[in-house]
């Protein structure tokens, strides 16, 4: 299974767009696709039509429910759905010993998907460093122009920090403009 963070700290960059596209594409070359919903925004769901469930990310990286037990799926992709619960997920996160850590753990539980695409929300927080533990490979779609351009440096020195850290081979995949 391996795993992708889409990234980037500024929104409307098409951090969504790229996931559910690149999810779809890989699902269409008979791929098991897993796409989770790291965004308290919840727009991946919503973009998919997934606008009703009673749990969602938030309750599993709380340790209340599986992964397995929120999934949904639409369209041949499965999804972990959040909503803007996650924002208060993350706030219980950081008065936690391995906030950092807690994705990374629920993945490995997880078994039958070669994919795993991660839409980040559009900040580098807890919730984003879960991701980019959690990750093998980064995606940073980003807009063509001077702040993006001016912010892409920050999100590479982020990336190697958490791989010198965490002793991860963290690879960019690429910037998708």
């Amino acid at each position: 299974m391996v795993i992708y963070s889409i990234i980037n700290q500024k929104g409307g960059t098409g951090k969504t767009t790229t996931t559910i596209n690149l999810g779809a594409a890989l699902n269409r070359r008979a791929k098991n696709v897993l796409l989770i919903d790291l965004d308290p925004q919840g727009n991946l769901c919503y973009s998919l039509g997934i606008n009703e469930f009673e749990q969602s990310l938030g309750d599993a990286l709380l340790g209340e429910v599986s992964l397995e037990a929120i999934m949904q799926e639409q369209e041949g992709l499965n999804i972990l759905p959040s909503d803007n619960g996650l924002a208060d997920t993350e706030f219980s996160l950081a008065r936690t010993g391995d906030q950092e850590t807690v994705l990374a753990e629920l993945l490995k539980k997880v078994e039958g998907f070669d994919y795993v695409l991660i839409d980040c929300p559009p900040s580098l927080s807890t919730l984003t460093l879960n991701a980019l533990i959690a990750s093998d490979k980064v995606i940073i779609p980003m807009q063509m122009e001077v702040l993006s351009l001016q912010g892409l440096d920050q999100i590479v020195n982020t990336i190697q920090k958490v791989s010198d850290s965490y002793e991860k081979s963290l690879k960019i995949e690429g910037v998708l403009p």
